[in-house]
Order: structure tokens, then C-alpha cells, then sequence
């Protein structure tokens, strides 16, 4: 029974994380996990399981799982605010590692401008989504218009700017903007 229950459980796990794990590997966003030390009980990943296929980057699948199910719960407009507030803290470390210059400072403030007054408008847009109802097919497609709109029309006014800013720096700072999350 117990063995059932287990199959279940892992067959269950494995057709949820599979289509996750896929997109994200698309994506590119996907990243692999150190393993630990290998001991007696490890494989060769230095994970418990070792050389089991069915349990190979189960850590993983089980974050991205928890990841996703909190989302569910969170309010549409909680999520909206925490996606504009990833992309001020994106803005800040970009900032950080660009480690621009007094020449180069006032081009960065005006590409910062640009974003937080774009920022407004898809607060509002955020203000707007109604919790806890679950909104129609119609009504999320309105939804997505509208924000892919406010994103269009927030990337159409940051073009200049971001384009005096990125003419501005050094290669080695271009590259930093290039690709800003990758790890040293």
C-alpha cells in the first residue's frame, strides 16, 4: 500500500514539474543546484537517491511547486505590486554593479525617471484588479491588453534614455547591462 501510495505521489509530482521544469529550461531561466558532499547513502549528485532517475532534482521541482502554489493564493493585486517591486530592485542592483560615474549618473536618473513614472500607471493598473473573484476568459484578456499596453508604452519612452545611458558607459559596463543577473 504504502509503495502505491508512493508511486502515486511520485507519478502525481513528476506530471506537474516536467511541463514546469520544460518552460523554464525555454526560457532560460532555468539553474541547477549545487549538490552537497557525497556521502555513503549518495549518488553521484551527492543527493540522497544517488543514481535514481525519479528522484534526481526533486529539491528543485519541489521549490518551483511551492513557488507556484503560493502564487495561486496571493491576491492578483499583491502580485502586480510584487512584480513592479522586483523590477525596482532589478533597477537597484543593476545599479549598484554598473558602479556608474558622475558623468553618468544623471543619464541613469533620467532612465529611472522614465521607469518610475511608467511604474505609476501600472500601479494603477494593479489598484484596478478585483481580489478574490476569479475573472472570466474576456476579462483576463482585457487584463493582459491593458498591461502589455502600459509595457509597450513604458519600454517606447525608456528607449532613449536607456540609449544615451548605454552609449555613456564602458564595454565592461555595457556587458553588466547586457546580461545583469548572470553570477560572477
Amino acid at each position: 500500500m504504502k509503495r502505491t501510495l508512493l508511486a502515486v505521489w511520485l507519478a502525481t509530482t513528476v506530471a506537474i514539474a516536467v511541463p514546469l521544469l520544460a518552460r523554464s529550461a525555454e526560457e532560460g531561466d532555468l539553474q541547477y543546484a549545487q549538490a552537497g558532499p557525497m556521502s555513503a547513502d549518495s549518488g553521484e549528485h551527492g543527493m540522497p537517491g544517488g543514481d535514481r532517475p525519479e528522484m534526481r532534482g526533486w529539491p528543485m521541482m519541489r521549490g518551483m511547486m511551492m513557488r507556484r502554489m503560493k502564487m495561486r493564493r496571493q491576491d492578483p493585486q499583491e502580485r502586480c505590486t510584487d512584480r513592479l517591486a522586483w523590477r525596482a530592485a532589478r533597477r537597484a542592483y543593476v545599479e549598484a554593479k554598473l558602479d556608474l560615474t558622475a558623468q553618468q549618473q544623471p543619464l541613469w536618473d533620467k532612465v529611472q525617471s522614465t521607469a518610475q513614472t511608467e511604474e505609476q500607471k501600472e500601479r494603477q493598473l494593479c489598484a484596478g484588479l478585483k481580489p478574490g473573484a476569479e475573472p472570466t476568459m474576456l476579462e483576463r484578456m482585457d487584463r493582459m491588453q491593458q498591461f502589455l499596453s502600459a509595457r509597450l508604452e513604458a519600454l517606447q519612452a525608456a528607449k532613449p534614455a536607456v540609449q544615451a545611458l548605454y552609449q555613456a558607459l564602458t564595454p565592461e559596463q555595457q556587458a553588466i547591462l547586457n546580461r545583469p543577473f548572470r553570477r560572477p
